[in-house]
C-alpha cells in the first residue's frame, strides 16, 4: 500500500464516522416510537452527565477531538500516532458503550459498520503492515 492510498484510506475513515455520527442523530425520527424513546433517554442522560460535571464534559469532548487529531497524525505519519489512535478508538468506543446502545434505523447501519470496518483496517495497517516502520522513523 503506498503512502497516498494509506491518506485516502485515512480521509475516508475519518469521512465515513463523522456521516455516521451525523446518521445517527438524523436517523433518530425514522424509529419506531418505543426504540425513539429509548434513544432520547439515553441522550438526555449522556447530556446530564456532562452539564452536572464539567470534568466529564471535557472529556468526552477530548476524546472525540483526540480521535479526529489522531487521525490526522496518522495521515501526516507522525512518531506514535499509531498508539494515540488506538487510544482514542479504544477510548471513544468505551464512552459510546457506557452512555448507550447504537440504535440506528436498518438503512444507516452499512454506514456504521463501514465505520468499524475502516477503523479496524487502518489499526491494522498502523501495525501490522510494511507502513508500520513509517511511524518510527524519525
Amino acid at each position: 500500500m503506498t503512502e497516498l492510498t494509506f491518506r485516502l484510506l485515512v480521509s475516508l475513515t475519518a469521512l465515513i464516522t463523522v456521516a455516521g455520527i451525523v446518521a445517527d442523530e438524523l436517523g433518530s425520527g425514522k424509529l419506531p416510537e418505543p426504540l425513539r424513546s429509548v434513544k432520547a433517554q439515553a441522550k438526555a442522560l449522556a447530556i446530564a452527565s456532562s452539564k452536572k460535571s464539567s470534568i466529564v464534559g471535557t472529556v468526552r469532548i477530548s476524546l472525540v477531538a483526540g480521535y479526529f487529531l489522531s487521525l490526522l497524525a496518522l495521515a501526516l505519519f507522525a512518531p506514535f500516532s499509531p498508539w494515540a489512535y488506538l487510544f482514542f478508538t479504544l477510548a471513544w468506543s468505551a464512552l459510546t458503550f457506557s452512555d448507550a446502545p447504537h440504535i440506528l434505523p436498518r438503512s444507516f447501519v452499512p454506514l456504521y459498520e463501514a465505520s468499524l470496518l475502516l477503523n479496524g483496517a487502518v489499526l491494522a495497517l498502523c501495525f501490522l503492515s510494511p507502513l508500520a516502520a513509517r511511524f518510527t522513523a524519525t
